[in-house]
């Protein structure tokens, strides 16, 4: 019965991710089997700035949480500050190399942070950002 419940509210969450999607500016890679439920916790990158490709890897994975990574590539030709909107039904329980911003129904965006020195990026640069979640 417990999955059973989990799953309506990953499946609502995939709904919405992918109704998001359709208007993304940048584009979104998934690896290695990149389901967007493919840890415990389910991780969906829903949208992200012009030219940047968003490559979320899960990174570690456990009975009650999964952690993810995700290299994030300008292919712009200009420095370019960049935004990441990624959609769980998880708890936040670390982060790293971002600052991220709850725009409510488990929807958050994720910016670059000074203390990193990743607020901006190179053409053809990368940085790369990470969170643990509970479920």
């Amino acid at each position: 019965m417990r999955a059973r419940s989990r799953s309506r509210p990953r499946f609502a969450l995939l709904a919405v991710a992918l109704v998001l999607a359709c208007r993304g500016e940048g584009e979104v890679l998934e690896l290695a089997g990149g389901e967007p439920g493919d840890g415990r916790c389910g991780l969906v990158v829903v949208d992200s700035s012009a030219a940047l490709t968003v490559a979320r890897v899960l990174t570690s994975d456990w009975e009650t949480g999964s952690c993810y990574e995700l290299t994030l590539t300008n292919t712009g030709a200009a420095r370019a500050v960049w935004w990441v909107h990624l959609a769980t039904d998880a708890a936040v329980v670390d982060r790293w190399n971002h600052t991220a911003a709850d725009l409510g129904g488990g929807l958050f965006e994720w910016r670059g942070i000074a203390a990193s020195n990743n607020i901006e990026l190179d053409p053809q640069g990368t940085a790369v950002v990470g969170t643990c979640l509970e479920c």
